[in-house]
């Protein structure tokens, strides 16, 4: 096994506890549990092969494992369905640590594998949540991770395109919707934009495409008292900030991500700390 940690280091130039990360994870093992009862037979070490060819290829081992891990919950992953980030994942502390009220209805714009629904729907149990997406297989994805966590009676899945088909009026939209600006997607890493779903990504000149349609629609959408809540790119707060000033007379929010930078858009009745 150690041979096997030492050439996944050399091949994709990584550290070896990085390179037995991943052995673990293809291995559906510990990462130490790796050099206990290390035989593999020959069966075991072809597929570990495959799969190792692939992450080499650039594939995401999400998509190779069928798993990622969001919080706290271990999610399945379908190939082509947005992988969720760790920056996500701080934006579901952000929409809890600056909402300061209880939600009784949430609108999810662009679900992908569910996991920010699945997120919000075990900080605000009470809430009923609708969850979109355009891709049929996002659907399938987010339909077996909110089955796997017994939330099919609080969240309803719709596929459609934004808002199209839905009624009624929600006290909180969230949406990591599709925000690198066009011109940047070249320079995405490989696993990203060879494999990563484009629909789910590109956000269009100057990456605000579908933010803009996300806060003109939604605020048609949104209960008086409402918040609208979503992830942006840092570089586009100065194209937004002049948008709203023709666009919305709602006070809104610029927030930061873990490294600094601004990620979160708030809309509308947000918790303001006296820091800010």
């Amino acid at each position: 096994m150690k041979e096997i940690v030492k050439q996944v280091s050399k091949d994709l130039e990584i550290s070896s506890g990085e390179a037995e990360l991943i052995v673990a994870s293809l291995l559906e093992k510990p990462r130490f549990g790796i050099y206990f009862n290390n035989k593999l037979d020959m069966e075991t070490k072809k597929i570990l092969n495959m799969k190792l060819i692939e992450l080499k290829n650039g594939v995401p081992i999400e998509y190779i494992t069928k798993k990622v891990q969001f919080l706290n919950f271990l999610l399945c992953i379908y190939p082509g369905v947005f992988i969720p980030r760790l920056e996500t994942e701080y934006f579901i502390e952000m929409i809890e640590k600056f909402t300061n009220f209880c939600p009784e209805k949430i609108l999810e714009i662009g679900t992908g594998a569910g996991a920010i629904c699945i997120a919000l729907a075990t900080i605000f149990p009470k809430a009923k949540i609708i969850a979109t997406d355009i891709s049929q297989n996002a659907i399938d994805c987010a339909l077996e991770n909110i089955e796997r966590y017994n939330l099919t009676e609080q969240i309803h899945l719709l596929h459609c395109n934004m808002f199209e088909g839905l009624s009624g009026k929600f006290d909180m939209i969230v949406s990591n919707p599709p925000y690198i600006p066009h011109s940047r997607l070249k320079s995405l890493p490989k696993s990203v934009k060879h494999f990563e779903p484009i629909l789910a990504i590109n956000g269009g000149e100057g990456g605000i495409q579908f933010i803009k349609r996300l806060i003109l629609q939604g605020k048609d959408y949104l209960n008086p008292g409402g918040q609208i809540a979503i992830e942006i790119d840092e570089t586009e707060v100065k194209i937004l900030q002049k948008f709203f000033e023709t666009n919305i007379s709602t006070p809104f929010y610029f927030k930061k991500d873990l490294f600094g930078r601004f990620r979160y858009l708030f809309i509308g009745n947000c918790k303001v700390l006296d820091s800010e």
